[in-house]
């Protein structure tokens, strides 16, 4: 490479290869199921039978977790998208961003990936202060 800027591209690439490489292999991997009867496990008796958490209060909370979540509206997708657009077009990094007429590409090319996630994990945590004001308020 004929200049370091040049050099450290190739760096970050091979390593975002590598992360991609081992992140293919953890799904591959996670995705594999064993097939045919298991070995029973043996059975382990204990000297005492006391029961640390009542089998009511567990079959109760699995039955609050079968409850279909109503939080996921449309009104509150559109608050948080309208959060993230916002953040990612105002956030101004070495005095450039989006809404000072700089092209995204620029930023791309300029800041990387990081600057794409820090922004859109900075406008998800506005998002949820927004539907939760919100929400608080009445509004949604």
């Amino acid at each position: 490479w004929s200049s370091p800027i040049g050099a450290a591209r190739a760096t970050q690439t091979a390593a975002m290869q590598r992360l991609f490489l081992l992140v293919a292999m953890f799904a591959a991997c996670s995705a594999m199921v064993l097939s045919g009867p298991r070995a029973a496990a043996p059975v382990v008796q204990r000297a005492s039978s006391v029961k640390m958490v009542d089998p009511s209060a567990v079959d109760a909370a699995s039955q609050l977790l079968a409850i279909a979540d109503p939080g996921f509206t449309p009104a509150k997708t559109a608050v948080m998208a309208a959060s993230n657009l916002l953040v990612m077009g105002t956030t101004k990094i070495q005095g450039k961003s989006l809404i000072g007429g700089t092209k995204h590409d620029e930023m791309v090319d300029t800041f990387g990936m990081t600057w794409l996630l820090a922004t859109a994990s900075l406008g998800h945590i506005v998002g949820v202060g927004a539907i939760l004001g919100l929400t608080a308020t009445g509004v949604l």
